[in-house]
């Protein structure tokens, strides 16, 4: 499960336009970034996406990921050009064979932001590797039996589009001013672009009378995704974000992607559910977390030297969560993930994180209460980034410097947060201290059991 949005200059109120995504994933399912150069192939060169292989470009661009650990492909990302694309999980009416002889909606990202310079031909290339090979390839990761189909958000400093698809049928138009996605179909009969099989299989009929949406969604599993209420949810915090201050922000895109259907004052993760725009995992009926969040600033104005910004948090629950700097032009995340250790995966970021999300399922609002204020200065100073033209050597010490610094915070905190500082509410919800515990088990993370 995700949530998407793009904020055009319209709904910004500024030259800016922002994209942002928080990846949900299962909560065992560690999330990477990696920084990829600009790299050159002899021609006939073959390669090997997550389950299939395909001929490789003479020349990828230079990337930069967020992606589930073990997969090719990326749940969201941005190139060199400033082209950067989101995918979620849609659920169709169309029979999906369970073969994993077709591309991912994360290999499809990737693939894109590896082989273009715009959004326009972005949205072209997914809609052509979509068609030659097809989407029967398994997204998950313990469940091996969770397939789906993909949306996109496709985004770059002047265009936006959004992408639907079931199987190798899709339809595609340009987002005007906001638009957010949640795990469902939302294109009714006014796409601007479909595939021509789509056209073909609409042949003598009314093409007024025909939805997208209507004809292919899985209205049970979208219905259980709650689509309409995280969408409504996105839509109704960024208005209400752009009514209160006038301009919508990168900082309140930041605070939407931290947005849970309840007050963060009251809310507790036993009573998290599909609703949530930060999703914490319950059990059965909720059973993924928001693993990883990307926040993507355009400025178009003509005068703006640096008008890409990119901010990501390399880790779980964006509630309690850093968005931290990245930018191109930089070699210190070159070929490596933000990871302080390769070494084990409990001394990278995303697992160093993790311990003190876990110890927050227990008592959420007592973590909080430390980490939070802990961040909040770091976070201001990061925000305060976007006001400056830094120096590529700049840019280098900057990027390192608030990794190293969330690294050390967590270190600290984590080190504090001893049995007898937490654990009030352990008992509160015995189904999802089960539940938890089964999760912990798996890795040997003695907590809560």
């Amino acid at each position: 499960m995700c949530d998407t949005s793009l904020a055009t200059e319209k709904f910004t109120n500024t030259q800016k336009r922002i994209f942002a995504k928080n990846s949900d994933r299962e909560p065992n399912e560690a999330q990477s970034i990696i920084h990829l150069p600009r790299m050159e192939y002899p021609k006939g060169s073959r390669l090997r996406t997550t389950y299939i292989e395909i001929p490789q470009a003479t020349m990828t661009y230079e990337v930069f990921l967020s992606k589930p650990f073990h997969m090719w492909g990326a749940e969201m990302g941005v190139n060199e050009f400033g082209l950067c694309i989101g995918n979620e999980a849609v659920f169709t009416n169309l029979k999906i064979k369970k073969q994993n002889n077709g591309l991912t909606g994360m290999d499809l990202i990737r693939l894109a932001l590896e082989r273009c310079k715009s959004a326009k031909d972005g949205l072209f290339l997914i809609t052509e590797l979509l068609e030659t090979y097809g989407q029967d390839a398994c997204g998950g990761y313990e469940n091996r039996s969770f397939f789906y189909h993909n949306s996109f958000i496709i985004a770059d400093r002047t265009e936006g589009y959004i992408l639907e698809t079931a199987d190798r049928y899709w339809v595609a138009k340009k987002i005007d001013t906001f638009y957010a996605i949640s795990n469902g179909l939302t294109i009714g009969s006014d796409f601007e672009y479909s595939s021509t099989n789509l056209i073909d299989k609409l042949k003598g009929k009314n093409n007024k009378d025909f939805s997208f949406k209507d004809h292919f969604s899985d209205h049970f599993f979208t219905f259980m995704s709650h689509c309409k209420d995280r969408r409504k949810l996105h839509e109704k915090t960024a208005e209400k974000a752009n009514k209160e201050n006038e301009k919508y922000s990168i900082k309140q895109a930041m605070e939407t992607l931290r947005t849970h259907s309840i007050d963060t004052d009251e809310f507790e993760p036993s009573s998290s559910s599909m609703k949530s725009l930060c999703l914490h995992a319950t059990g059965p009926t909720t059973p993924n977390q928001t693993n990883g969040s990307l926040v993507v600033e355009w400025d178009t104005s003509e005068t703006n030297q640096d008008p890409l910004r990119i901010f990501y948090t390399g880790t779980s629950t964006p509630c309690l969560s850093l968005f931290k700097p990245f930018f191109f032009g930089t070699k210190n995340f070159i070929n490596s993930s933000s990871l302080v250790s390769n070494e084990t995966y409990s001394e990278t970021l995303w697992w160093l994180h993790e311990s003190i999300a876990r110890k927050s399922n227990f008592d959420y609002q007592s973590v909080r209460s430390i980490l939070v204020p802990a961040l909040t200065g770091l976070q201001e100073s990061i925000l305060n980034l976007s006001k400056e033209n830094l120096s590529p050597q700049k840019k280098e010490e900057t990027q390192w410097r608030f990794l190293k610094d969330h690294v050390n915070v967590l270190k600290k905190i984590d080190e504090e947060l001893i049995e007898d500082k937490i654990g009030k509410n352990r008992w509160q919800n015995p189904l999802f201290q089960i539940y938890w515990s089964g999760q912990n088990r798996k890795l040997g993370i003695p907590f809560s059991e």
